[in-house]
């Protein structure tokens, strides 16, 4: 079709070439005439152009539109090795307590922990983290780090968080040159930041540059994810409920980057204290699959 517009095209511009002025219409060649019609012809083949050089793009297999999006999905695979797979965030404990048996007990917790404590606390940690890693010097992000650490009440939480965020960090490294996520490993060295997760993950994925939108819905899943993991080793979900969860979790967790939009670090907050009464019941266990 294309071929066949810029074929008629050459034979009206050659014969326009031959032909004389007469009026609105132009005797070229073998009495053929030339009239406003081209002018419709000629929109016709541009806009089949730009047609042609979109679908181009679409068929390009070296075509870049969303580098970012593999990144994210890297980050977020259990492959990649924070140890994030081993916590339960005190799942372990309501299980074996009996306090939490079937999918909705579970669901339930997750949404609740989100809008306690996943949400308002870690997510605004990553955002405000992120935006930080903006400027040429690390304050900032230290601030930021030492108030998301305090904020993690139960130690074998925080510890679980500043190791996972410190091995988030020496893995990024490996494979991506980052002043600012080089300069914060340097605060970890020295003692002015802790490398508690959330901030990790935040400085990491600017580094990479991964957007905020995308790296706090990392975060989410990533804990969702988690959680389910842990209720699936335990024997209290089955693989469909667990993807039913994370599926019906969807709404909260956009709900909770919605909210981080237009947050700081100086509001950060949680409070769920049931939970963090058991995550720290969990600590005292004697024997025990998870780390938290």
């Amino acid at each position: 079709m294309l071929e066949q517009m810029y074929m008629a095209t050459n034979d009206i511009r050659a014969a326009r070439n031959l032909g004389t002025s007469n009026g609105p219409h132009h005797n070229i060649g073998n009495g053929y005439k030339c009239d406003d019609n081209d002018v419709d012809l000629k929109r016709d083949i541009k806009e089949e152009e730009e047609e042609e050089s979109a679908r181009s793009v679409d068929r390009n297999p070296t075509y870049d539109g969303g580098s970012d999006d593999l990144d994210a999905l890297q980050l977020s695979d259990s492959l990649f090795p924070t140890g994030m797979f081993a916590a339960s965030s005190g799942l372990e404990l309501m299980f074996t307590e009996v306090m939490l048996t079937t999918a909705k007990d579970l669901f339930l917790l997750c949404k609740n922990m989100i809008e306690r404590q996943v949400g308002p606390s870690d997510c605004v940690a990553l955002a405000s983290a992120y935006e930080s890693a903006t400027c040429p010097d690390t304050k900032n992000i230290e601030e930021i780090d030492l108030i998301c650490c305090s904020m993690k009440t139960v130690q074998e939480v925080r510890e679980a968080s500043v190791r996972s965020g410190v091995q988030l960090c020496r893995c990024v490294a490996t494979f991506c040159n980052d002043v600012i996520l080089t300069r914060y490993q340097d605060c970890i060295a020295r003692g002015a930041a802790s490398g508690v997760y959330p901030i990790s993950l935040g400085v990491c994925c600017r580094a990479l540059g991964i957007r905020r939108e995308k790296a706090l819905h990392i975060l989410l899943y990533g804990f969702v994810a988690g959680m389910t993991g842990a209720a699936l080793r335990l024997g209290m979900i089955q693989h469909l409920e667990a993807q039913k969860i994370i599926h019906d979790l969807k709404p909260t967790m956009r709900e909770a980057v919605r909210y981080c939009a237009d947050k700081n670090g100086s509001e950060m907050w949680q409070f769920c204290p049931h939970a963090e009464i058991l995550q720290m019941a969990h600590e005292r266990t004697d024997s025990k699959m998870f780390i938290t």
